[in-house]
């Protein structure tokens, strides 16, 4: 009798323990699971929020949340001369671009890929997004009016880049916002 009640123990702790060391192995690449927006088109993005959102009294501090590297404010140690070429420093890096990018990709992880899932549809549910639209409380207030070219830079963004002539002219108005 007392094998009758320890074989369903047993077996139990066996399935248990595949469930265990199959729900805690490490996936075969290095990735964390998170859709994104191309990293490759980001540039033109991490652009506008150097000279947007970079100053050294906002998202140019690494006591932020949110992170913006680049020439307009907060330098990788391994820049060079602070401020960008036409004050005669050296323009955001490719890897201030990449550090912005993952600071922005990571500040909600969750929504990013749920948005991205959805094709960049619902820009709106990033907070980085309400907050630059002035939609949620934001020490710089609204700087992003919804439609404008700031605006459709990085919904093109989040959607993919549809057409890439229109994202990059896009972009380049946006930046000649003040």
């Amino acid at each position: 009798m007392i094998l009758g009640r320890t074989f369903p123990l047993a077996i139990g702790l066996v399935v248990l323990g595949v469930i265990t060391s199959a729900a805690c192995s490490a996936p075969s690449d290095s990735r964390i699971g998170i859709l994104a927006p191309d990293e490759t088109q980001f540039g033109p993005v991490g652009a506008l929020l150097d000279h947007r959102c970079g100053s050294l009294d906002c998202h140019g501090s690494r006591q932020r949340n949110l992170v913006i590297y680049g020439c307009e404010g907060l330098r990788l140690d391994d820049a060079g001369v602070p401020g960008c070429r036409s004050s005669g420093g050296v323009n955001t890096t490719d890897a201030e671009l990449n550090a912005t990018y993952r600071s922005l990709v990571g500040l909600e992880p969750t929504v990013m890929s749920n948005v991205i899932q959805g094709k960049g549809q619902y820009p709106q549910l990033l907070t980085f997004v309400r907050k630059g639209r002035g939609e949620e409380s934001h020490k710089g207030g609204a700087l992003i009016v919804p439609g404008d070219a700031q605006d459709l830079c990085i919904a093109d963004w989040l959607q993919g880049v549809p057409n890439p002539d229109d994202y990059a002219a896009t972009c380049t108005q946006a930046l000649a916002t003040p």
